[in-house]
């Protein structure tokens, strides 16, 4: 599998609130329609424990090395369908139990980003996606390039393999499934379901921009998963003072 970073001069910074247009607001629950690509990676802990992508609060808290990356194509949601790039780092003792969080994540909509923030504390920020397949004599392997301003800041070359077998959520722990949000000062907890269908997959290879997302190409793929077509409840958030 080859590795390589992109680089670009200028850090990303989370759009703030203030900045953001005015969209409708859609509370949750949510009910979404998708496919994505999963994977776990085992990253160095200099690349954890850089602010930019863990807030300070959190990184005291990290208790593994484990990130769960993922790059998902929302046909159906409650803002209607958009992409996304999402990573959760670790998971991090919380005062709920030890939970991952979500704390970099670019999506193709401000529909989704400004209910994403209000609804379950995601630090959401919007981008521009491209998805196909990476070559005419390679229809199975996709290329999904994310960038921002023209610029590509994460291109990934992935390729589904194996059977297709079904999969839901209840065969994870609460642990696996619940995320722990922190996000101007309140904790948002939250516990997903899904269903679908599931493949193994691959990273052909892989190139990050560090100043906007986590250099995967540093770390090492324990493994992944190709989701054709999922359902997945994004329920209404317990909110408490962080």
């Amino acid at each position: 599998m080859e590795h390589s970073a992109l680089r670009c001069s200028d850090p990303a910074v989370l759009e703030p609130d203030a900045a953001l247009p005015a969209v409708p607001l859609h509370p949750a629950p949510w009910q979404l329609r998708a496919s994505a690509y999963v994977f776990a990676v085992r990253m160095p802990e200099d690349v954890l424990d850089q602010a930019a992508f863990v807030p300070a609060e959190l990184v005291p808290r990290r208790k593994n090395r484990i990130s769960v990356v993922m790059v998902v194509d929302y046909a159906h949601s409650d803002v209607g369908p958009y992409r996304e790039l999402l990573v959760a780092p670790a998971s991090f003792a919380h005062a709920q139990g030890t939970y991952p969080s979500i704390t970099r994540i670019y999506v193709s909509s401000y529909e989704s980003v400004v209910n994403g923030r209000i609804n379950w504390g995601i630090p959401k920020d919007r981008a521009d996606f491209e998805r196909g397949p990476s070559a005419p004599s390679q229809p199975d392997t996709e290329i999904l390039r994310v960038s921002r301003d023209g610029h590509a800041f994460a291109e990934l070359v992935v390729r589904p393999y194996g059977p297709t077998l079904p999969i839901t959520s209840w065969l994870l722990p609460p642990s696996l499934r619940t995320l722990v949000q922190h996000w101007h000062g309140q904790t948002y907890r939250f516990t997903l379901k899904a269903s679908g269908k599931v493949r193994m997959a691959g990273v052909e290879r892989w190139s990050f921009d560090p100043n906007y997302f986590p250099d995967l190409a540093r770390g090492r793929v324990l493994g992944g998963a190709y989701l054709p077509n999922f359902e997945m409840l994004f329920p209404v958030a317990e909110i408490a003072p962080a």
